[in-house]
């Protein structure tokens, strides 16, 4: 695995307690995690579970935790993957049918896609859909034209640079489906609604502030005062 801030973070978790937030990862998605809390300033560390084949665990420092884990709700990270060949083929079962066979195939075809938008730069999460008609043997010349719809939600920073990909984006969910044109892709970029801004500390009232100055400031006379009455020679102490 690539590890994106191998020193820095190894040594700000080393020298206090740890606590993992997330386990069971795939290494993009632990990777991304990394990344989402490393912009806010939460020094995070990915490693595989048990040192085998499983996988990845995300951890943080136990004092960042609380807000570790708000900063991923607000992203909604990690971000499921969506399923392609591997997870829709390689399930087993019985021998599908001919039209159950074409709808698995859309379905790992466009999730394949959204992987592949899912990897643009600012990009943080994408969806595809795909309307591939099966030819009808019967009816060679009634198929009707491949279509297919794109939704990509970015951060708002980045969707003028992603907008501006929008011909790149059709080219290539028209190029991975057989028959289907670049025209006949719609393609909707959306902004992903920005995280709010952690809050602010509470105000005090300019009057309590100088209302409790005051009151400090009276304490600490009447005690001097008693000090040096208690101090002056010449002047019976209470018993």
């Amino acid at each position: 695995m690539r590890r994106a801030f191998p020193g820095i973070v190894a040594l700000a978790l080393t020298g206090c307690a740890s606590e993992e937030l997330l386990h069971g990862l795939e290494e993009g998605q632990a990777n991304e995690v990394v990344v989402a809390l490393d912009g806010v300033g939460v020094a995070a560390r990915a490693a595989r579970q048990d040192g085998g084949e499983g996988g990845f665990t995300v951890a943080v420092a136990a004092g960042d935790a609380p807000r570790a884990r708000r900063l991923l709700a607000e992203r909604e990270l990690p971000r499921p993957r969506a399923p392609g060949f591997g997870e829709v083929f390689g399930k087993g079962g019985l021998v599908p049918t001919p039209t159950e066979e074409h709808a698995l195939f859309l379905h790992a075809l466009a999730g394949e896609l959204s992987r592949s938008l899912e990897a643009i730069d600012g990009v943080v999460g994408a969806r595809v859909h795909l309307g591939l008609p099966q030819a009808d043997p019967l009816r060679p010349g009634d198929r009707q034209a491949p279509r297919a719809a794109v939704l990509v939600r970015c951060r708002p920073a980045a969707c003028p640079s992603i907008r501006a990909l929008e011909g790149g984006i059709r080219a290539l969910v028209a190029g991975a489906a057989d028959g289907l044109e670049a025209g006949a892709v719609a393609v909707v970029i959306a902004a992903a609604e920005a995280p709010p801004p952690p809050p602010l500390p509470p105000r005090r009232s300019p009057l309590l502030l100088a209302l409790a100055a005051g009151i400090a400031l009276s304490a600490a006379v009447l005690g001097g005062i008693a000090l040096r009455a208690r101090l002056r020679p010449g002047v019976e102490r209470p018993a």
